[in-house]
């Protein structure tokens, strides 16, 4: 009878301390000084939200109002051809003085584009904070000869503005030039078909200086045409108003440039005129 009880006592236990085993076996506590998957995960997410904010729909965020950016405007590049008037002398930089400026900028950090690199640059908001945006009027031959090589050799573009009326004539770049220059970085800008005042034209007339122009030039590049230029700075709002509508992004004038591009009025961009002699490191401070 002693037998019977103390067995029928230690069996339950038994039974009692095996489950126990099991589950302990089965089910091991969890070491505090484990990262839990979950919450690591979610460390990472909020890490990740947290670099990577979600972008506006605004293209210019975080750019300020007024970018720091300087537009030159320059006409002939090269030597003066004989008997030469004020006027062409007032136009012209020769090759010596164009490269003591670009090489000038270059050594004081300042990044020369194009407005079509400018563009890019405010879009991905990786603007630089020294940017001067070189252009280049009417489209002479003397560009291709004398101011390219002078921007491929410091890293430079620029924006060549062509009159695609004018393109082979005498003194102006041929189609094949116009290839190259772009090939090699630069923006190719229109300029009107035939170099009108603008202020002047309406309707159709104002429509095909401002459409023609542009098709030709991207039918030649192969490139959407953003930037232009009114011709002897001539406009008024209806010329304004055909520029946006013809889908161009940028638009230059012949007005003084106090060293900024305002971000809300892109078809009103002023320029510093770049002549023979004019002091830039005096201009820039």
């Amino acid at each position: 009878m002693r037998v019977a009880k103390s067995s029928s006592f230690f069996l339950p236990v038994l039974m009692i301390v095996s489950a126990f085993v099991a589950v302990v076996l089965l089910f091991p506590p969890i070491d505090a000084s484990e990262p839990v998957l979950q919450d690591e995960v979610m460390a990472q997410v909020t890490a990740t939200a947290t670099a990577t904010p979600q972008a506006k729909n605004d293209q210019f965020q975080e750019i300020k109002k007024e970018i720091d950016a300087k537009v030159f405007m320059y006409h002939h590049i090269g030597p003066l051809p004989d008997k030469a008037d004020d006027i062409r002398k007032g136009l012209t930089v020769s090759e010596q003085e164009f490269e003591q400026q670009i090489k000038y900028l270059s050594e004081q950090g300042y990044k020369i584009m194009s407005f079509a690199k400018l563009d890019e640059a405010i879009l991905q908001k990786q603007l630089p904070q020294k940017v001067v945006v070189p252009t280049f009027d009417d489209g002479y031959d003397d560009n291709y000869n004398y101011a390219l090589p002078i921007l491929n050799k410091y890293g430079a573009t620029g924006t060549f503005f062509i009159i695609t009326g004018k393109i082979g004539k005498s003194e102006y770049v041929t189609q094949d030039q116009v290839k190259e220059i772009f090939s090699k970085g630069n923006e190719i800008g229109s300029h009107t078909v035939n170099h009108p005042s603008l202020d002047k034209y309406r309707g159709e007339s104002l429509k095909n200086e401002l459409i023609k122009s542009k098709e030709t030039l991207e039918a030649i590049t192969s490139s959407p045409v953003i930037s232009f230029c009114y011709p002897a700075g001539k406009y008024n709002q209806q010329t304004i108003d055909v520029v946006k509508d013809a889908k161009y992004k940028y638009a230059v004038t012949t007005k003084s440039s106090l060293g900024v591009i305002d971000l809300e009025n892109l078809f009103e961009i002023p320029r510093y005129r770049i002549s023979s002699g004019r002091n830039i490191e005096a201009m820039l401070r």
